[in-house]
C-alpha cells in the first residue's frame, strides 16, 4: 500500500470566524490527535483534500508534512464533516497513528453475487453500508463482501455470516443483523387467525340449524 501525500498549514487563530476565514481562502480546517500527543489544529488545502478522497478513499495512510515542522506525521482520516446541503468538507479529523498498533476503522459492506436472490424476486434490504474492523495500518481492507450466492429467501445476514480474513477482526456485535432477504409478496401467504377456520364453520352450522 502506498502512502498518500497531504500538506497542511498550523492553524493559530481560534473560534468561528478564523474558520470561516479559512474556508473563505480555499482552506479546510482540520485538527490532529493522538498518539499521546496534543491535539494540533490546522488548514488543508481544499483541492488536496478533495483529489485524496476521489482517488485513494478515505481509508489510506497519509503522510502529513506540516509547513514548519520537521516531525513526521503518519495519519488517517478519523471524521469528516460536511455541510449539509452544497455538501462540501466543513472540516476534517485526523488521528496519528503507528503502524505497529492495531486501529479501529469503518470499511464499507458490498453485496455481492446477489443474481439468485433477483432471479427468485426476492428484495434485498441491506440495513448497514459499514462494518468496523480491527487491524494494523497496512492490512486495512477497502471493503468486506457479503456472499448472497447460496441466500434464501426470509434469511437475516448477521456480522457473525461474514467471512472474513486473518488480518483483521470484527468489532461489531455478532447478531447486528446486516442483511435481510425478503420473500415477494405473493409467495407470502396470509395463514388464517389461531380458531378463525373453526369459528366459520360454527356459523355455518348455525345458519344451516
Amino acid at each position: 500500500m502506498t502512502n498518500a501525500k497531504l500538506t497542511a498549514q498550523a492553524r493559530d487563530a481560534k473560534g468561528k470566524g478564523a474558520a470561516r476565514e479559512a474556508r473563505r481562502a480555499g482552506l479546510v480546517p482540520a485538527v490532529i490527535y493522538g498518539e499521546n500527543k496534543d491535539p494540533l489544529k490546522l488548514k488543508l488545502n481544499r483541492r488536496e483534500i478533495d483529489k485524496l478522497l476521489a482517488y485513494e478513499g478515505s481509508n489510506v495512510i497519509i503522510d502529513l508534512d506540516i509547513e514548519g515542522s520537521s516531525e513526521k506525521n503518519l495519519a488517517m482520516i478519523k471524521e469528516i464533516q460536511y455541510k449539509p446541503i452544497a455538501h462540501v468538507i466543513n472540516h476534517v479529523d485526523l488521528i496519528r497513528i503507528s503502524m505497529d498498533k492495531k486501529v479501529h476503522i469503518s470499511v464499507p459492506l458490498v453485496i455481492v453475487n446477489d443474481e439468485g436472490v433477483k432471479k427468485k424476486g426476492g428484495i434485498i434490504q441491506q440495513l448497514a453500508t459499514e462494518v468496523t474492523v480491527e487491524c494494523f495500518p497496512d492490512k486495512i481492507p477497502e471493503s468486506i463482501e457479503l456472499d448472497l450466492a447460496d441466500a434464501e429467501l426470509g434469511y437475516n445476514y448477521n456480522v457473525g455470516d461474514l467471512k472474513i480474513s486473518e488480518d483483521f477482526s470484527l468489532m461489531d456485535d455478532e447478531e447486528e443483523v446486516l442483511v435481510s432477504i425478503v420473500a415477494p409478496k405473493d409467495e407470502v401467504a396470509a395463514a388464517p387467525a389461531e380458531g378463525e377456520e373453526g369459528a366459520e364453520g360454527g356459523e355455518d352450522k348455525k345458519d344451516e340449524e
